[in-house]
């Protein structure tokens, strides 16, 4: 049986659907957008358009009847040949400046793919299963770098995900009943999985931050109130503050603590978040603890690969033994880490395990040190990002240009914050360090698809940030700014609050997962 959180999707369905949209979409004229004129003067775009067009009404018309599946054929190969050529225009243009007719391209190439591969034939299982997953890869990689859900696509993405990952099943059950065999769940989805003991109560940390002050923090029934944030005059709203298991309170299923796979939407499962994904998912990685350093890099992988990385499936708090193992593995592979992706979009099942906090829809005005500040321009004026790694990773000092709800989720993470005109450093990271190899190639091959994201968030946001370690008792920061900087130590289910432009910086203390929330 199909896992209730990824559904069993009608696949004839699906693929009509997305055939009637793709056929009509490029039968039209490009619509006069912003990358309108971009897109009349690019013979090549209008070509790749004309060609999907006649992909789609071929694998329309041997869907019907629907048990006329196609044969393998030419399509297939043109597909490849348009996602190649996608690639070859996402490395011309930075990444902020592709036109939207190529991200389009890009998205409708592997939408296409995806019915093709649910209505073809072929000589083994084997070829099947292979073709399966690199569909939801390269679906993935829509998802991720072309932008789908801002094209209105994303519903047709999830729905041949799911589509391809039921199918990918299918052969796995039918695979064990010819082997005659009791059927046994081998795909990520219901991995089994150590079971976990009850976490033990709160450790102790030492804080290495360079810091004199506390962050004011408030318990969940004390903590500042919607109007209280809201007021044109608020006090409370121009400093960070700590609300202490707020997400307990609020209702998270996300920061349950128990047994393993029993404690059902807990992100500190391995199980339940293979499940909410599904078999076969790619996510986007940085690789490095630290990515103000040289070597930092980004990278696309596996999300089960990325899970056993991060040692997901140990708890929270290992014991002695299990460090040492840890510490013997990081020797061997780099320290792997998500940051500022938006996965919840990429796995909309993430989002009944959490909530939004009401002070994100306070709407409130530009502070006086950030005359600057613009809310984030989305449908609600929400950014939402998820941040998962192992101990040790850490993001130096730097300042966003929203206000942010931080809540951690799993784990426990050391903070540090400054005011806005209390810089740790005179020196700044270079965004141009960030820009070598951090392309996302999106490839066919999947040892082509190391992420080289030209101006990745990550990188951009690299000129606000300051090359200096706070945690680092060695490394000292002036005595002003270690006068005005404050400290915490946030624990499962805590709510962080900042304004914009303050400086702060984090380090993972265990295996971590949060949630940032710009408004």
């Amino acid at each position: 049986m199909v896992d209730s959180q990824w559904g069993q999707p009608d696949h004839l369905q699906t693929v009509r659907l997305v055939l009637d949209e793709l056929q009509g979409l490029h039968q039209q004229p490009n619509e006069p957008d912003k990358d309108a004129s971009c897109a009349r003067s690019d013979a090549s775009g209008l070509a790749a358009r004309r060609q999907l067009r006649r992909i789609a009404v071929q694998l329309k018309r041997n869907a019907n009847p629907p048990n006329a599946h196609c044969q393998p054929s030419s399509n297939l190969s043109a597909l490849s040949t348009l996602t190649r050529l996608c690639d070859q225009k996402f490395v011309t243009y930075s990444y902020a400046s592709i036109p939207k007719i190529w991200r389009a391209v890009y998205v409708d190439a592997q939408l296409l793919k995806a019915c093709y591969a649910l209505e073809s034939r072929f000589d083994t299982d084997t070829d099947e299963a292979e073709l399966l997953r690199i569909c939801i890869r390269d679906i993935d990689l829509a998802l991720i770098v072309a932008g789908a859900a801002s094209m209105s696509k994303n519903g047709h993405c999830h729905n041949l995900i799911s589509a391809l990952q039921c199918r990918l099943l299918e052969l796995d059950t039918e695979r064990h009943h010819r082997l005659d065999r009791p059927f046994i769940d081998r795909g990520p989805p219901r991995k089994r999985v150590r079971v976990m003991l009850s976490e033990p109560s709160e450790p102790t940390f030492e804080s290495f931050a360079q810091a004199e002050l506390d962050i004011q923090e408030y318990s969940f029934d004390q903590a500042p109130s919607f109007m209280e944030l809201a007021a044109p005059d608020s006090e409370v709203r121009s400093k960070p503050f700590i609300v202490r298991r707020y997400a307990q309170g609020a209702g998270w299923s996300a920061v349950q603590s128990g047994v393993g796979d029993a404690c059902q939407g807990s992100w500190s499962s391995m199980g339940h978040l293979l499940r909410v994904a599904g078999p076969a998912r790619v996510v986007p990685v940085e690789v490095g603890a630290d990515y103000s350093r040289e070597d930092w890099g980004q990278d696309v992988m596996l999300w089960t690969d990325f899970l056993q990385r991060c040692h997901w499936d140990q708890p929270v708090l290992p014991s002695e033994k299990s460090e040492r193992g840890h510490d013997r593995s990081e020797l061997r592979h780099p320290v792997l880490y998500m940051a500022q992706h938006d996965l919840s979009s990429q796995f909309p099942a993430l989002e009944r395990d959490y909530s939004l906090p009401d002070y994100v829809y306070i709407s409130p005005p530009p502070p006086k040190d950030w005359p600057d500040y613009r809310a984030p321009v989305t449908p609600d004026g929400v950014s939402t990002n998820l941040w998962i790694g192992p101990a040790g990773t850490v993001s130096p000092p730097h300042y966003d240009p929203y206000y942010n709800c931080f809540v951690q989720a799993v784990g426990y993470k050391e903070v540090w914050v400054a005011p806005p005109h209390f810089c740790p450093s005179n020196t700044f990271i270079d965004s141009g360090e960030a820009s070598t190899n951090h392309e996302l190639n999106t490839s066919l091959s999947t040892e082509e698809s190391s992420a080289r994201l030209q101006d990745s968030i990550t990188g951009n946001l690299m000129t606000n940030t300051a090359r200096v370690d706070v945690f680092d008792p060695v490394e000292l920061i002036p005595d002003r700014v270690r006068a005005a900087a404050a400290r915490a130590i946030l624990q499962r289910g805590d709510l962080l609050y900042m304004p914009p432009g303050w400086w702060h910086s984090l380090r993972s203390l265990t295996r971590s997962f949060s949630v940032s929330m710009w408004f």
